[in-house]
């Protein structure tokens, strides 16, 4: 038994002397640089209109989240969020679609809006 606990003992000795003693050397041959990679791709939703729905009815249509807001009806910028409105209600009359830009925090994505 006294045997064995000097073995252990010497053994834990001379690892936490290994440890003390041990260097390490860190060497930085090049940083990594960042390169930009391509975009991706913003998403699009389409939107399909039944026939003989009135043009001020499209905007419940349209889903937004709680931080997005519409920047642009038919690529023309829009002001506010009733400017958008006002204008989407003004070009759906008498058109076949209504391509809107919604912008976030996250990015701008593409809503297709199409009417039969």
């Amino acid at each position: 038994m006294l045997l064995f606990r000097s073995v252990a003992i010497g053994l834990l000795g001379a690892c936490f002397l290994l440890l003390a003693t041990h260097t390490t050397h860190v060497r930085v041959e090049r940083e990594i640089m960042q390169v930009p990679g391509p975009r991706p791709a913003p998403a699009a939703t389409i939107i399909d209109v039944a026939p003989g729905i009135a043009a001020d009815q499209i905007a419940p249509l349209i889903k937004l989240d709680a931080n997005e807001h519409i920047v642009a009806v038919d690529d023309r910028p829009v002001a506010s969020d009733v400017a958008a409105g006002t204008a989407l209600v003004s070009t759906a009359s008498g058109r076949r679609f209504v391509d809107l830009t919604i912008a976030s925090l996250g990015g701008e994505r593409r809503v297709l809006v199409l009417m039969h």
